[in-house]
């Protein structure tokens, strides 16, 4: 509630010190950095991804989907594109046939005896 006499950050068209306009879960400044919103609430990056992003099925990291990140989501599950391979032999299965055993993906030759 004190005046601003420099560097000032303007967000939702109010002004902040810019010590003062910190992320609402680590508590980090964040004039300067790369941030978002939620609920109007401003969180970093790293902050926002793991509470609200959701989780890869094959890393467990979130996937963030910032900056134009592709993914694949198949039936409630989600992989990182890098993430997104068959099971036993690692066969990449971005834009191919796959089948599923359980919680396993598997290309068709792998899977081909399920």
């Amino acid at each position: 509630q004190q005046a601003i006499t420099t560097g000032g950050v303007t967000y939702r068209e109010q002004p902040w010190h810019k010590e003062c306009f910190v992320c609402t879960g680590c508590k980090k400044q964040l004039s300067g950095q790369r941030f978002t919103s939620r609920d109007e609430f401003a969180y970093c990056l790293s902050c926002f991804c793991n509470l609200y992003a959701k989780k890869c099925a094959g890393c467990t990291n979130p996937i963030s989907g910032l900056g134009g990140t592709k993914y694949i989501s198949f039936e409630e599950r989600q992989w990182h594109n890098d993430c997104f391979n068959c099971k036993k032999c690692s066969l990449s299965l971005v834009g191919r046939g796959f089948l599923t055993e359980r919680d396993d993906i598997l290309c068709p030759e792998c899977g081909k005896d399920i």
